[in-house]
């Protein structure tokens, strides 16, 4: 091995190798990034652990004999960084793991520029904040919505550095017709496909840290790992640094999506801006202005809440699973069982043909004593979505606008 810290850029498509003068893939880097979520993998008709895998992967692509730079999708949610950081522990003593906007900054000297990095179901926009356009309709369409979101971030008219990693679908095409629209608005285009990352690494490779442009905050975690010996019984102490702005237990992004209409104060309606809020495998749009927190104890499932700032009895719960048959009469008779084996008077109107804003579901009402739940079970795939809308009793009508969004755009992003 040489003397250098090995970099590794994982996803949106691949994880390959940035040093060592030519870029090199990882095997199964693509069953890697598919499974990040799930706890095991498939790999050649046998089940392998996602930690495993993971830890395998990055092994494969160490080349340095100093440590690693290992950089991911600045739009991640920290649950897959977290995965990522676990497995790093195999590339050396001092690992860094950033967000991949801190390599592609580096294309621009201005401290204006903005970001934007491209991915299979969505595009990011990073200007302080992330921002997050789905990648649905044709790409003119897509492409007029992420120049108009650039625009209200107010960064148009400045540089514009766009991510065309050549394992993204329709990436070149999409980043071209960015690019010709920021030119139209006044702003300058700069497109870093896959040589273009390589060149960023190897000079920031010769780079000190004191020279970074964007010197970011640390974290700094002692991990226990595999020591790589294969018997997965010794352990390493290992210091993985995450190093960046954008780490979060659930990420929050502004989505393309048309407003929302609500009622207001006197039953006035208004507009309310939605967001998208991408959590595991779901994406699903949900009011911009609501409170977003992950629910691990209590009753029920482990679940994210998002709560009307007005009135925290009116929230939205959104939870997931993996699921081995993707039938919805399957998915209704594992709910019937499970409500049947509930106190009577708690889970009502079931229903396993339901349709809720458009979309075939399982429908039942939870009942609480300050509130009620009416919950709309979808399946996408490989998962089953459910989405819960909360309200006091009689008092529907105040969840009803944000539930039937969240309903309409729930979906799994593959």
């Amino acid at each position: 091995m040489s003397g250098h810290r090995t970099m590794i850029a994982i996803g949106p498509g691949s994880i390959r190798r940035l040093c060592c003068t030519t870029t090199e893939t990882a095997d199964y880097g693509h069953i890697a990034l598919s499974a990040i979520d799930d706890r095991t993998a498939l790999v050649q008709g046998r089940a392998v652990r996602v930690d495993d895998l993971w830890r395998s992967t990055l092994r494969s692509l160490r080349c340095g004999d100093i440590g690693g730079q290992v950089l991911y999708p600045s739009w991640w949610p920290s649950a897959r960084i977290d995965v990522v950081a676990a497995a790093a522990a195999v590339l050396g003593d001092d690992v860094e793991l950033r967000p991949r906007s801190w390599l592609l900054e580096r294309a621009s000297s201005a401290r204006a520029a903005g970001l934007v990095e491209i991915a299979e179901q969505l595009v990011a926009i990073t200007f302080g904040a992330v921002v997050a356009v789905p990648r649905i309709g044709a790409p003119g369409a897509v492409a007029d919505e992420i120049v108009r979101r650039i625009d209200e971030i107010g960064c148009v008219a400045a540089t514009i550095l766009i991510d065309v990693p050549s394992a993204v679908s329709g990436a070149a095409t999409l980043a071209a017709m960015i690019g010709d629209r920021v030119r139209q608005h006044g702003g300058t285009p700069v497109e870093i496909d896959d040589a273009g990352m390589a060149r960023l690494a190897s000079a920031a490779g010769r780079r000190t840290p004191a020279e970074s442009p964007h010197p970011p905050a640390t974290t700094e975690t002692e991990t226990g790992t595999d020591t790589g010996t294969g018997t997965g019984t010794g352990t390493v102490r290992q210091r993985v640094r995450l190093l960046g702005w954008l780490s979060a237990a659930v990420v929050l992004l502004a989505a393309a999506v048309p407003a929302m209409t609500t009622l207001g104060r006197r039953g006035v309606v208004t507009e309310a801006a939605a967001d998208v809020l991408v959590e595991g495998r779901v994406a699903v749009s949900v009011p911009a202005d609501w409170l977003v927190q992950r629910v691990v104890a209590g009753p029920g499932s482990a679940r994210v809440q998002v709560s009307s700032p007005s009135d925290l009895e009116v929230a939205l719960h959104i939870t997931q699973s993996a699921i081995a048959d993707a039938a919805l009469s399957a998915t209704a008779e594992q709910l019937r069982r499970a409500i049947d084996a509930e106190p009577a008077g708690v889970f009502v109107d079931f229903n396993p043909v339901g349709i809720s804003a458009g979309r075939p579901a399982v429908l039942y009402r939870e009942v609480r004593a300050s509130h009620h739940v009416r919950w709309t079970v979808l399946v996408d795939g490989p998962l089953r979505i459910s989405i819960g809308c909360q309200s006091r009793p009689g008092a529907e009508r105040a969840v009803g606008p944000a539930c039937e969004q969240a309903v309409r755009t729930a979906h799994a992003l593959g």
